[in-house]
């Protein structure tokens, strides 16, 4: 997760609260924790296995920077949430009854975007850290994804997992929006991480109304 917010994240933060009234009381503090003894509790295990976990139950506790609008909120995924450990998570079985979710987006721009997260993500903290290291073993050299590849990217996908499981277990209404999503905009295909840099007007209209059509399949999932 993110310690600050991105440009990226303040212009679409700008752009829902000219439409939506922000939340106030939301929860960002997430605690895996939360997942022990619950339904979700096997696949939570299994993902974590299979991207080389050593704990027996991994405790992780973190916050989110979600942004929150009455009744559902909104993550930005950017680049460094898109590789080959992402796509490891996005084969648990809990995505499946998940219609809102965009999961064979995900996967695709999880296969597709690996060398865009290669350039955003070769540094600490993001490769490798003291937590990551803990959790997932020492990194190779930056930028090397073989053999054991970066423990940071690993940790980064499994608490995007984790969000995605504790808040369906919250009963959050959770909206994830990628930079790799695009909008056509003067009969050209756009994506996020080049329009929400400096979103015009009819920009930003297009972006919203392409949110407020996600947020209404929020609703079709029946928890």
């Amino acid at each position: 997760m993110k310690d600050k917010s991105s440009i990226r994240e303040q212009n679409i933060h700008k752009i829902l609260l000219s439409k939506y009234i922000p939340a106030e009381e939301l929860n960002h503090s997430f605690s895996t924790w939360e997942l022990q003894s619950t339904f979700n509790e096997k696949v939570f295990l299994q993902t974590y296995e299979s991207l080389g976990g050593r704990a027996d139950f991994p405790e992780l506790k973190f916050n989110v920077s979600f942004m929150e609008f009455g009744r559902f909120c909104v993550l930005l995924d950017e680049q460094i949430h898109f590789n080959r450990y992402r796509a490891k998570t996005l084969r648990s079985a809990f995505y499946e009854n998940i219609s809102s979710f965009p999961l064979r987006k995900y996967r695709s721009y999880s296969r597709k975007y690996e060398v865009e997260c290669l350039k955003a993500g070769t540094s600490k903290p993001a490769w490798s850290n003291e937590e990551a290291e803990r959790h997932f073993g020492p990194a190779q050299d930056n930028g090397d994804l073989g053999l054991a590849g970066s423990s940071g990217w690993k940790l980064t996908a499994f608490k995007d997992f984790a969000v995605d499981l504790i808040a369906r277990q919250r009963k959050m209404r959770l909206l994830r929006i990628s930079v790799w999503d695009d909008l056509m905009v003067n009969k050209n295909l756009k994506k996020f991480n080049e329009l929400l840099m400096s979103p015009g007007s009819s920009e930003s209209e297009l972006i919203l109304k392409h949110i407020e059509r996600k947020v209404v399949g929020l609703y079709a999932d029946d928890f």
